[in-house]
């Protein structure tokens, strides 16, 4: 039998036409039993559920919305894994945008998807080249119009919008902090071009650190690469030039400490014997690199997991939730590029201020 409409297979099934509804909508209300004898008729007969007659019914097309500011590359590869392995366990299945770090485009993709009726957003925010809060009006309008939203790995300060993040300023303390117990005081960090969330929160863990540790922070070893014109090869080059040149640095992301490796080689010095190095975000490039680079790591699936986790959560108990906002603390990888492994000495400092 081919084609099979829900009137039939509710007939084989021996239950009323709402029954297999429920069913194909997840409705907890149906016995076990009763549940796996529609699935296994559905599964014999070849039937497909009309999900769009369903909609219309429920309210809901058991889709959610994912916006990411850029193609899907290792990291956000991760996420989308996460998502998707909580919100298939419910029944729900994703559309997923990428939009270039262009809010226009962002913008675009998500009306589409208000228009195709998903039931929540989850959203990677694009942040760089964008101005003033009022720019992210789109987002805070969704929210006062009762959408379900999560952003994830970054936020808007002072906004009553779920979102899930890596622990931004930890991070960036703890790999600070492990560069000062090498024996580092003159510890440079490469920040890049974009007012997101993260980048000022890994800015101001890298500031505390060195206040805690007793060092005074010294603003010409903070430097800002263009992330559109491999701006960490001239920053570092600055860094290295400098009369007073700093014995580490502590990069925004592992993009920023590769290009920087790369230039310090260049000039003929080493890692980690002249200049330790310490990136952000565990990349498999970085890992790769000669020598290996010291990283912290984001755990990306959780990050897509706890997303999702809470876009459900709102979904089922409607906008009455309450405001969830959770940090994911980040772990720091040491490797060899602040790690001498001839010695076996973790302090690898030379000429260093006593």
């Amino acid at each position: 039998m081919s084609g099979l409409t829900l009137k039939q297979l509710a007939k084989l099934a021996g239950v009323s036409k709402t029954t297999v509804s429920y069913v194909f909508s997840n409705n907890p209300e149906i016995p076990e039993k009763t549940k796996n004898k529609i699935l296994s008729m559905a599964k014999k007969y070849n039937y497909r559920p009309n999900f769009f007659a369903q909609s219309l019914n429920t309210g809901k097309t058991k889709t959610i919305g994912v916006i990411f500011t850029n193609a899907l590359g290792v990291f956000m590869g991760e996420i989308i894994k996460g998502i998707e392995d909580v919100i298939f366990e419910h029944g729900y299945h994703s559309l997923v945008c990428t939009c270039n770090d262009d809010q226009k485009r962002e913008k675009a993709h998500l009306d589409m998807l208000l228009h195709k009726g998903v039931d929540g957003i989850i959203a990677f925010i694009v942040t760089k080249g964008v101005k003033g809060p009022e720019a992210y009006n789109h987002w805070v309008n969704l929210k006062k119009k009762g959408v379900p939203l999560v952003f994830i790995d970054r936020y808007l300060p002072g906004e009553d919008i779920d979102y899930v993040v890596c622990d931004d300023f930890a991070g960036a303390y703890d790999a600070v902090t492990h560069l000062v117990n090498l024996g580092h005081k003159k510890i440079a960090h490469i920040s890049k071009n974009d007012d997101c969330t993260s980048i000022q929160n890994r800015l101001a863990g890298y500031k505390r650190a060195l206040v805690d540790a007793g060092i005074e922070v010294n603003n010409d070893y903070i430097v800002v690469a263009d992330a559109d014109n491999n701006g960490a090869d001239i920053v570092t080059l600055k860094l290295l030039k400098m009369k007073n040149p700093p014995t580490a640095i502590f990069t925004v992301t592992d993009g920023e400490a590769i290009e920087a490796l790369q230039t310090i080689r260049k000039q003929g010095k080493k890692v980690p014997e002249d200049i330790a190095l310490v990136g952000f975000g565990d990349s498999l490039k970085a890992a790769m690199m000669t020598p290996p680079i010291t990283t912290v790591t984001q755990a990306k699936e959780e990050l897509g997991q706890k997303a999702a986790e809470i876009l459900l959560e709102t979904l089922e108990q409607g906008k009455n939730t309450k405001l969830k906002q959770f940090l994911i603390r980040p772990e720091l990888i040491v490797r060899e590029s602040s790690f001498n492994m001839k010695s076996g000495q973790r302090n690898t400092v030379k000429n260093v201020e006593k």
